[in-house]
């Protein structure tokens, strides 16, 4: 809005002339109060916040008349300025946001936001001095500029840890200032909890964990990377390969039934010590390789303050352990060695239907061409939930039995366990872990048996102390070091630039969150039934809005007309009973978001694949071919319409079932259905049957949102370490078939074991089927047959299960 010019002989304004002078300023002073920010759009002609006590500041009285009812002209011309002067500063105001958020966004120095600043003014000023003057100069006027909106830069800090008093860190704002022992901060506590009454306490910042890719937990721990001892958690010993000095990490079936000591940092800090203060390189080298300490780390001296151990309290990063090494090592390896044709996996890769969630980010393409340049995103998605039904069929079995238990490991850290993990959840990835790090040493061989494989084995410790993984992973510090890399800096107080950029970034980000909110939203509420343009205003309207509207028909809408099958079907689904004469409306949207679905919420768009449940708890699989609100005598139902998919069957009967991954096939019955939105489970993707890629008829279905693995920990067995005495129980070589067999001596070199097996005496029957006696021939098995431990005892010449 702009505020006309007064032209007046005699300075005075009629009372109607003012009276709508003052219209236009309330307005404009009613505008966007719930914002504390206001946009370049605001500041122009069609809204413009400003409050009164604005006025009150230009001093405007708050009565205006004279004495014979006219108004002083100066009064409205002061009030005039006032609000131009506002909208100027506005205006500029958002240019400075608009260059910081350039520079952001391309990661420039402060020579070339300053240059971006200078151009705006050449463009928005044209040399009139009344508006350079309110123009930022310097970067520290435009700091100023936005102190008012909340801005503040990152304050450095620094932490003294003399040595002199180390249970007491205090916090100073120079190395130069003294400390004062500082041992907390005092705060008013208001709540009230078990043991902690309302009133003044004490508080601490202190450190949880440290997290970081291999390299740098050595470098912060003072770890070696290799070495005779390189795991910082337990004693594992390593040994030299036959072709190399490296050291590999194996021996892990034995491992599994006797784990390694856990390492206890008193017994090592001397080791350390002593490590640290050796100046002979060599024997510095040696003692390292030996202990697998290079010295003590500076984080050690938290531990007499609260106990945060360096041994135990640096977490592994699933990001680099997972994806960049295990799984590159596997899939690597069967490339080079000519397991697997790059070809073929090629024309799998691109058949896989990824949705839109798993496109927004790094997608795997070709092995052939582009897998150098995959990053830990691509590998993870590889990994799962493409590779099943992209190496299935074609891997070796014994190789598959490998690869597939890192598929469900990743499973479980980058998507089940994201929601939370139980202690059978746990549980059962240890079991994992343990078969796959056991099945890859007999399979691969010892040097597949590194540092990083080993260190899947503390997972399960490492969930239970820190949570999920992706609390800690280093996924988000590795996007933020690549905007740091980028970001032009002359080296010096890195870290307080590096703090001033995220105080920057969140700033911006906090500012577009309050503009956008503040902005009036292209929206439509109707009883059952919510629109939005967007996406995002969607998700804003998700967060506002009450429990009823987590349904919200996104984009383009439309009005549409349903044929009278349709029209009896959709009361069929809304089990209402159809009148002769009834009002029917329908709206059509390309997208619905569904704000209790996944992490944040779903968006499920037309011609996509879902899992749905009808009133029995069954699922189906439906293609979504048209997203309706349908309006019945006033009321809203949101309706799916979409094409149907059946179970595949065999000749026998038999459901079909996808070997490599044991997920069934769907085949299209081409009928339509409707079904409630409320009836969606959660997305699937359809990948053609194999044997068919380019004229599939059926269809594997991927449910890769799966809340859990249809695994207990029971169904995944550790393969067992023999020894004489143990009774095992053995796999037979026909059906499913398990025999009690009591060890007799094991070959090492061979891997077999001489075993009586034991089964039911024939010349007493009166035995019960729970006992079993001895037969007379003895045999080999392979460790490979061992299932594990059979559980009874010995009564006398007999075994009682």
């Amino acid at each position: 809005m702009c505020i006309p010019n007064v032209v007046s002989d005699d300075k005075t304004m009629s009372g109607d002339e003012l009276e709508a002078c003052s219209s236009e300023i309330a307005t404009v002073a009613n505008s966007n109060q719930s914002s504390p920010f206001t946009t370049a759009t605001d500041c122009g002609d069609v809204e413009t916040m400003l409050e009164a006590e604005d006025f009150c500041a230009g001093g405007i009285e708050c009565t205006l008349q004279n004495e014979d009812g006219s108004f002083p002209i100066e009064n409205v011309e002061r009030m005039q300025g006032t609000v131009v002067d506002h909208k100027v500063k506005c205006i500029i105001r958002e240019a400075v946001l608009g260059a910081m958020k350039i520079q952001s966004e391309f990661s420039s120095s402060r020579a070339h936001f300053l240059r971006v600043l200078n151009y705006g003014r050449d463009l928005f000023c044209k040399g009139d001095p009344n508006i350079i003057k309110y123009w930022p100069k310097t970067w520290q006027d435009c700091i100023s500029l936005l102190s008012g909106e909340g801005y503040t830069e990152a304050i450095q800090y620094w932490i003294c840890l003399n040595r002199e008093h180390p249970c007491c860190y205090d916090i100073t704002n120079s190395p130069e200032e003294l400390c004062k022992f500082f041992l907390g901060m005092e705060v008013e506590y208001t709540g009230s909890s078990e043991g902690l009454p309302p009133g003044k306490i004490v508080i601490r910042c202190i450190l949880l964990l440290w997290t970081g890719d291999y390299p740098a937990q050595a470098q912060v721990g003072k770890f070696i990377q290799g070495g005779i001892r390189p795991c910082r958690r337990c004693n594992v010993v390593g040994a030299q390969g036959s072709e190399s000095t490296h050291y590999y990490y194996g021996n892990y079936r034995y491992h599994s039934r006797y784990p390694s000591d856990e390492r206890d940092l008193n017994m090592f800090v001397q080791t350390m010590k002593d490590i640290e203060c050796e100046d002979r390189p060599t024997v510095h080298a040696t003692m390292a390789r030996e202990s697998g300490f290079t010295g003590l780390s500076i984080l050690h001296r938290l531990y007499a303050a609260y106990g945060f151990n360096i041994l135990k309290d640096l977490t592994f990063d699933a990001m680099h352990d997972v994806t960049l090494n295990i799984i590159h090592h596997h899939l690597l390896r069967y490339l080079e060695a000519g397991i697997l044709s790059r070809n073929e996996i090629d024309v799998r890769l691109a058949a896989i239907p990824w949705t839109s969630e798993l496109k927004d980010g790094r997608l795997p393409t070709s092995v052939t061409k582009r897998l150098g340049f995959w990053k830990a995103e691509e590998l993870q998605k590889f990994c799962y939930p493409a590779s099943e039904y992209v190496l299935g069929g074609i891997l070796p079995d014994d190789e598959y039995h490998v690869w597939i238990l890192i598929v469900r490991i990743t499973e479980m850290i980058f998507q089940i366990g994201r929601s939370g993990w139980s202690d059978d959840d746990i549980q059962l990835l240890k079991q994992l872990i343990l078969r796959h790090n056991t099945l890859t040493e007999e399979v691969e061989g010892l040097k597949s048996c590194v540092v990083s494989l080993h260190n899947l084995i503390h997972y399960p410790e490492e969930i239970k102390r820190f949570s999920s993984p992706d609390n800690y992973w280093c996924y988000t510090f590795e996007r933020a070091v690549h905007g740091y890399v980028v970001r032009s800096s002359n080296n010096r107080n890195m870290e307080l630039s590096f703090s001033n950029s995220e105080c920057l970034r969140e700033f911006l980000k906090f500012h577009s969150g309050n503009v956008q909110s503040s902005m009036k939203l292209n929206t439509s509420f109707f009883p059952g039934y919510v629109h939005a343009s967007t996406i995002s205003e969607a998700v804003t309207m998700a967060k506002h809005r009450d429990v009823a509207y987590q349904s919200i028909l996104v984009g383009g809408k439309k009005y549409t007309s349903l044929s009278t099958h349709e029209v009896t079907e959709v009361f069929r689904v809304l089990k209402k009973q159809q009148l002769k004469h009834f009002t029917l409306a329908v709206i059509q949207a390309p997208s619905i978001y569904m704000s209790q679905h996944g992490f944040g919420g779903t968006l499920y768009r037309v011609g996509e694949h879902v899992l749905v449940s009808d009133d029995a708890g069954e699922l189906s699989v439906a293609k979504i071919d048209a997203i309706l609100a349908v309006n019945i005598e006033e009321e809203y139902h949101l309706l799916l319409k979409g094409e149907e998919y059946a179970q595949s069957v065999t000749e026998t009967g038999d459901s079909r079932i996808h070997a490599s991954s044991e997920n069934p096939f769907v085949e299209s019955t081409s009928s339509m259905i409707f079904f409630p939105c409320k009836s969606i489970v959660r997305k699937v993707m359809l990948f053609p049957d194999p044997d068919h890629l380019h004229d599939p008829y059926m269809y594997v279905v991927i449910d890769h949102q799966r809340p859990f693995i249809p695994l207990n920990k029971e169904a995944v067995i550790v393969p067992h370490f023999p020894e004489a005495g143990d009774m095992v129980c053995v796999r037979g070589t026909i059906g499913n078939e398990v025999y009690f067999a009591h060890i007799q001596s094991v070959n090492k070199n061979s891997n077999t074991c001489q075993v009586y097996f034991y089964g039911n005496d024939p010349g007493h029957p009166s035995i019960s089927a729970s006992k079993y006696k001895r037969l007379k021939l003895q045999e080999t098995v392979h460790w490979s047959s061992i299932l594990g431990t059979a559980k009874g005892q010995f009564i006398g010449h007999y075994w009682v299960a």
